[in-house]
């Protein structure tokens, strides 16, 4: 597997390069990103033979979009594959002064609220293409419709049905039309996949942290009924918000938070095995799941230069398939999760 390998996604005809960039980040999550920081980062991306950018609304309230459209739209367009989210519209504060962002470390000073109507999803559309300065995605995700952020079950339903009987109709029509290629759901949260095929044929579904090396209960049930029904993968959190890529000893993150002891204690287990067979746990990190083939590209989301840079090495460190027979041995891997094959892989771009 190298960089330029590409998968194709689910029953569509969109092929997806295998790694790729996620774009939260550079919506100001953790920090203010300045702006030339950000600019550099994707260029380094681009520069490294990154052609899959992932981006949203939510992200920085707009700010993702901006950053993400500054560094392609003159980019050739046949070039590079683009996905975007529907579910959310943004608007101007209706009190400036007591606008609070405070989700975002910076951002823009935008309002947002759901929308998952007919006539708002073809709002969040347009909207994004204008942020974007790009006049077509590839990919439209559902966003964020899921328990995490509906915890009432009758608001969830509600949300669900607004979907059924208006939104979903729009992104059929855009994809019929030619539009986009492809009609996905982010995924946050363990069950969503199966109440989105109850309702509906999608074609991909972005999985975000529920699908890496430390958490795989996903894949008897839901992954693999995804790809029974033809829709595709791709893999959002690989590094389960920071533990992954900084190891036990450092100060990443899990899930957005403080790292519970139990799980230091698992990326331990882990590490030690890495040790053994020279492996960075970065680099096995991001490439665990492209070993189920319905996973057609991981994602990845820096946040400065060194970063990417440091992921587009890892991505391309071989590691011999005793790591994760390793892995399995020691019960850090189920016997069931499919597992990459060892091959070889491409030297990093000079």
């Amino acid at each position: 597997m190298t960089l330029f390998s590409t998968r194709r996604l689910g029953k569509t005809e969109l092929r997806l390069p295998v790694f790729g960039v996620g774009t939260c980040p550079l919506g100001d999550l953790f920090e203010a990103i300045p702006e030339a920081e950000a600019s550099a980062t994707l260029e380094a991306a681009w520069n490294g033979g990154v052609r899959l950018y992932d981006t949203a609304p939510w992200y920085g309230l707009g700010q993702g979009e901006h950053r993400t459209g500054r560094a392609l739209y003159r980019r050739p367009r046949e070039d590079f594959v683009l996905s975007t989210k529907v579910g959310r519209r943004l608007f101007r504060p209706r009190d400036r002064a007591s606008f609070d962002g405070s989700k975002w470390k910076g951002g823009l000073a935008f309002e947002h609220v759901h929308d998952y109507s007919y006539d708002g999803i073809l709002r969040s559309y347009e909207d994004s293409l204008q942020r974007l300065g790009i006049n077509k995605v590839d990919v439209l995700y559902i966003h964020d419709l899921d328990s995490g952020y509906f915890p009432d079950e009758a608001d969830l339903l509600a949300r669900l049905r607004e979907l059924e009987t208006g939104g979903f109709r729009a992104l059929e029509e855009l994809k019929s039309s030619g539009e986009i290629s492809a009609i996905g759901a982010g995924i946050n949260e363990r069950g969503m996949i199966h109440r989105f095929l109850d309702r509906y044929p999608l074609d991909v579904f972005l999985v975000a942290s529920r699908y890496t090396l430390l958490e795989q209960t996903i894949y008897a049930d839901e992954l693999l009924r995804a790809e029974r029904e033809g829709a595709g993968i791709v893999i959002g959190g690989a590094f389960n918000s920071g533990i992954l890529a900084t190891g036990a000893a450092g100060a990443g993150r899990y899930e957005y938070g403080a790292v519970p002891v139990a799980i230091l204690d698992w990326v331990r287990r882990i590490e030690a095995v890495a040790a053994r067979h020279g492996v960075p746990l970065a680099a096995a990190a991001l490439q665990f799941p492209l070993g189920f083939q319905a996973v057609a590209s991981v994602l990845n989301g820096p946040s400065r230069v060194g970063e990417i840079e440091q992921n587009l090495r890892h991505f391309r460190h071989p590691i011999p398939s005793d790591f994760w027979l390793e892995l399995r041995a020691e019960k850090l891997l189920g016997d069931e999760i499919p597992i990459p094959a060892a091959v070889a892989h491409a030297p990093a771009a000079a």
